[in-house]
């Protein structure tokens, strides 16, 4: 297992450490990455998810550890720098829960419209959500050819977390169709909204 102490770097330091030591390595071996912040943390993992690397991080204290298994993907190709964008804190106590893919009741097409027009002007509202949740038919907007796709990539790179149902995943049969956010579970879920001040509902 290879071992890169990263701790004190500012980007793109450790996505390029990250990235050479990949490069070096054989298929299902392991890399240990050690980060001191938040920041790295993020985009380190963001990265390393985009190309298709299996990832697992721990805290322990505020030492980020990340133990990545190498597998194929397009890590030859990838540009670190691209991944250098610091997370912005919320100013919003509040989270996003969506439930279909239209926003409000009464024509589809309006409907849809407007989710797309929500999610396009989210990225420049003043307060960010710390969360964004999609269940049911929610789930459709973070598929493959989703019309706010590139929106909700932009709001995850600004840190927002995105979880997604992975029950809902399953029922639809769309587990392999996921392009942004992190597969959830109830409980994950519950919590987000529980602790949230507000909730809202598009």
């Amino acid at each position: 297992m290879k071992t890169i102490d990263a701790k004190g770097k500012l980007c793109p330091q450790p996505l390029i450490m990250t990235k050479k030591a990949l490069m070096s390595m054989d298929e299902n071996e392991t890399l240990q990455i050690f980060l001191d912040n938040e920041s790295s943390k993020f985009n380190v993992t963001k990265y390393l998810s985009d190309n298709n690397m299996e990832v697992e991080v721990y805290l322990d204290g505020k030492i980020y550890e990340l133990l990545v298994v190498k597998k194929g993907g397009t890590i030859e190709k990838s540009t670190p720098e691209d991944y250098c964008e610091i997370p912005i804190v919320s100013d919003g106590n509040y989270v996003v829960c969506v439930k279909t893919g239209k926003m409000g009741e009464g024509d589809d097409d309006l409907g849809k419209l407007l989710i797309k027009g929500f999610f396009n002007t989210l990225p420049d509202v003043d307060k960010l959500p710390t969360s964004i949740i999609f269940v049911n038919g929610g789930i459709f907007l973070t598929l493959k050819n989703s019309p706010v796709l590139d929106a909700l990539k932009k709001l995850e790179r600004k840190g927002i977390e995105i979880l997604v149902c992975g029950t809902c995943l399953e029922y639809y049969e769309k587990m392999d169709d996921i392009e942004v956010g992190q597969v959830s579970n109830m409980l994950d879920i519950l919590e987000r909204i529980v602790n949230a001040g507000k909730i809202l509902n598009p």
